[in-house]
């Protein structure tokens, strides 16, 4: 038995089911209670935020959003305090999550876990930003099958709903890197692994630009190309992972 399986199964308890029920619900509440005090702040800062959502949109060209039902700016304003309420309170969420598994970790595995949060925000929010440089290309896409005599009169609820989600999406599909990085270092993949199987991923990654984006082409083509870059440069990270594994293993 290695140095690190004795840490853990001599430091720690071994809890019972019931005991391990009861610790996922206390870090689900502890979870939600960091997500409604996201939310509450952000609510107060509603006002900013969708004045940023809005400056891709003004960037896009002549179109105008408009407000469809007389509850629909009331409901904006929760949608947009929630949505930003879940990024803020992501790093929380990340803690609580880490904190149950902990548990059941390695000692080396779990000095791991705080880079690999700070990383999952980094690469999150470089994510997000991306798709929001790209937002004005893909609105003004849209706005050009506007004809002659119809006008481009969108719903401002479906109009942050479409960037938030597209914030979301690109955010989630940019820690394509960190997973394949952190599992090559657990050996579950290798870099010979990953380019013998490169294109059967190029498909998986399309499918998945397909399911996480709206039902166009055009949104599908913009998060595809940066998804098979970033597995290329995965491929390269996972070189880089397995040798730190090998080195570790021969130590």
């Amino acid at each position: 038995m290695s140095e690190d399986s004795k840490s853990n199964s001599q430091g720690e308890k071994e809890l019972t089911f019931l005991e391990h029920l009861e610790e996922l619900r206390s870090r689900i509440i502890k979870a939600i209670l960091a997500l409604s005090f996201g939310v509450i702040i952000c609510y107060f800062f509603t006002s900013y935020i969708i004045d940023f959502l809005l400056k891709p949109f003004e960037a896009s060209g002549p179109a105008h959003l408009s407000l469809l039902a007389p509850t629909e700016g009331f409901l904006v304003k929760l949608k947009t305090a929630l949505l930003a309420g879940i990024v803020l309170s992501s790093p929380a969420t990340f803690y609580q999550f880490w904190k149950f598994i902990a548990p059941g970790l390695y000692e080396k595995e779990r000095r791991a876990i705080l880079p690999v949060v700070i990383w999952s925000v980094i690469l999150f929010l470089t994510g997000a930003y991306f798709s929001y440089r790209m937002l004005p290309f893909a609105l003004k896409f849209f706005q050009s099958f506007a004809l002659e005599n119809v006008e481009n009169f969108w719903s401002f609820s479906k109009y942050i709903s479409f960037v938030t989600y597209l914030l979301l999406a690109f955010g989630l599909v940019f820690e394509l890197p960190l997973i394949i990085y952190y599992s090559a270092r657990m050996g579950l993949v290798t870099p010979e692994f990953l380019r013998k199987k490169r294109r059967h991923a190029i498909v998986i990654l399309l499918i998945i630009a397909a399911v996480v984006t709206p039902p166009d082409i055009f949104t599908m083509l913009m998060l595809s190309g940066p998804l098979i870059i970033l597995y290329e440069a995965s491929i390269f990270l996972a070189v880089i992972a397995h040798k730190k594994a090998k080195n570790k293993s021969i130590s």
